[in-house]
């Protein structure tokens, strides 16, 4: 499982690094839990009955490989065809470009809701740019999608660090990316068909599974 771990230092959310998660011991038990999600008035890409959520950070580079390679299954397989409801949630955890690109994600959802989705791809697909989470970079996103680029940047610092302590503190995040499918958190955030099985109802809550940490 690949993904960019998470340590909380005082009021500060930092990256510890990107690798695998380790544990002194080879195997460990993964409980599947569900969690009651923040995100009722969320845009959501989709209105299936069933939901995805994605939560990620805008730094991490994990996440910027899930959008590019698992988003685009989970329209194909379950979105196309009614089946799901999607929402992606970023978080303030790694670093200040992370809070600037949050605060931007969250003015976009509320002035263009019908593009949302699509800004959230085009900010992900920009990470390697040099100047990516600067204001410069967000003045030229505000050109390239027609919005105006101070109401973008109006501050939401607190709003960032508060939904980054919930998740982290709450709702189970100990990493980026984390997915919950119908409110689960999934074991892995990549793998399509445990999000099948728990849209199947193959996996609910309270089913455990042996995680060999050695992999």
């Amino acid at each position: 499982m690949k993904q960019c771990l998470v340590i909380v230092l005082s009021c500060l959310w930092v990256l510890s690094g990107c690798s695998q998660h380790s544990n002194a011991e080879n195997t460990e038990t993964f409980t599947y839990e569900a969690y009651e999600l923040p995100l009722e008035d969320k845009v959501s890409l989709g209105d299936g009955q069933n939901e995805i959520v994605f939560v990620f950070d805008y730094s991490c580079p994990w996440c910027k490989k899930w959008m590019e390679d698992v988003l685009p299954e989970i329209e194909s397989r379950w979105l196309d065809n009614g089946e799901v409801a999607f929402k992606g949630q970023p978080l303030v955890l790694l670093n200040e470009r992370s809070q600037l690109l949050a605060t931007v994600d969250a003015n976009a959802e509320q002035l263009i809701p019908e593009q949302y989705y699509e800004f959230q791809r085009h900010i992900a697909s920009d990470a390697e740019i040099d100047d990516y989470g600067t204001e410069a970079y967000v003045r030229r996103l505000a050109e390239t999608f027609d919005v105006n680029a101070e109401v973008l940047l109006v501050p939401r610092v607190d709003e960032g660090i508060q939904n980054a302590r919930l998740y982290t503190r709450d709702l189970g995040v100990d990493y980026v990316p984390t997915v919950y499918v119908n409110r689960i958190k999934l074991l892995d955030a990549f793998s399509l068909e445990e999000m099948e099985q728990v849209i199947k109802g193959e996996i609910q809550v309270g089913d455990q599974v042996e995680v060999d940490m050695a992999q």
